[in-house]
């Protein structure tokens, strides 16, 4: 992903990298403090399935406390 500005409120608005198309926010927090415009960065997701799991037993004891009325 590619800088193209900042904006007021701590965004960033990106854009895809090399290819360029439809801007994207992403809050400024995330980047380095010297992260410039027209800076590139590498932006990779991985899965988290552990933790994926581990959210979805919460929400299941949640919502059965929900319907049991445990809440």
């Amino acid at each position: 992903m590619q800088i193209d500005r900042f904006e007021d409120g701590g965004l960033v608005v990106a854009l895809p990298y090399p290819d360029g198309g439809r801007s994207f926010d992403v809050p400024r927090e995330f980047f380095p403090g010297d992260a410039s415009v027209g800076d590139v960065f590498e932006v990779r997701f991985e899965h988290e399935r552990g933790e994926t799991e581990r959210v979805a037993e919460e929400n299941r004891r949640l919502l059965d406390g929900l319907a049991g009325g445990g809440l």
